[in-house]
């Protein structure tokens, strides 16, 4: 496979400026950072490989959340150069993956720069997450994954009530609404989020680093609600998995974390901590999609 070269330039895109450099350990390797922050990898010769820690907590939770051996629709909110749906693909002779992305210049260097192919299994939508998937059938999609961000934030509008009322219609009876989010103690957000999820689906879990459920630190929490039953232990057995392994809380434990955390809602603008100090971090778009 021929690869394309890196850019010796940063490219300006629709919403962010975007850098790609070469992984030294790996010849297809290539570390996409937005506004200066590390935003994405991708290896172009094995896309099955996954470098950041959370993507990888994140396909085995879908692993655990919808086996492999069953036939997969599912929908990623945010795409970047589509790391997960490429991996997906790979991995997965009967998944096929829509990807929205709402910047056209991101999706123009994914295919330019890391040689994104699309095709029937692996399709690419340019739109606003929210209204894109709004307009999708009912019962048409097994997984729903939002995975986007404003900044260091996950957009208010894809985490509200509302919203996972749109996603539950959309879902299939069984279907997984998977969010991945950022936040810094005391979780906040990730709390109020996981609130929101906890009143709109019977299950819930959250899977996280101990150090960031303990606030200790920083860092990624996932999110993964549905109708059906969660298998936790099969959850719990692929995040102590991986090299960095993390922990899965649900039940009484998750309760407990989600005591008094607030419902999000469109009209009712977000109080947690990340709201305050988001931006502080790097530049957040000027431009705004969707409700907020």
């Amino acid at each position: 496979m021929r690869l394309p070269p890196v850019p010796a330039y940063p490219i300006a895109t629709d919403h962010v400026t975007v850098e790609i450099r070469a992984d030294r350990r790996r010849a297809g390797g290539r570390l996409l950072l937005m506004d200066g922050v590390e935003a994405s990898h991708v290896d172009l010769v094995d896309p099955t490989h996954l470098e950041f820690e959370y993507l990888r907590h994140l396909a085995r939770l879908l692993e655990a959340a919808h086996p492999p051996r069953r036939p997969l629709d599912a929908v990623q909110v945010g795409g970047g150069p589509c790391t997960l749906a490429r991996h997906l693909t790979a991995t997965r002779p009967n998944a096929r993956m829509t990807v929205i992305e709402r910047d056209a210049g991101i999706v123009a260097v994914a295919r330019e720069h890391l040689a994104l192919r699309e095709s029937a299994r692996l399709r690419v939508v340019v739109g606003e997450g929210r209204a894109v998937i709004g307009a999708l059938p009912d019962a048409s999609a097994d997984l729903v994954v939002i995975d986007a961000f404003d900044g260091v934030v996950a957009p208010h509008h894809l985490l509200t009530a509302e919203f996972a009322g749109t996603v539950r219609r959309v879902l299939r009876p069984g279907g997984v609404h998977v969010v991945n989010l950022i936040d810094i103690p005391p979780l906040g957000l990730a709390s109020a989020a996981a609130a929101t999820l906890a009143a709109a689906y019977r299950n819930l879990a959250l899977v996280a680093d101990e150090a960031v459920l303990a606030h200790d630190s920083a860092g990624n929490v996932l999110l993964a609600a549905s109708d059906a039953a969660l298998p936790v232990e099969a959850l719990a057995r692929e995040a102590a998995r991986d090299p960095a392994p993390w922990r899965v809380r649900t039940g009484r434990p998750l309760e407990r974390m989600l005591a008094g955390a607030p419902v999000l809602e469109d009209d009712v603008a977000p109080e947690h901590a990340l709201a305050v100090l988001a931006p502080l971090w790097g530049r957040r778009s000027r431009r705004r999609d969707g409700p907020s």
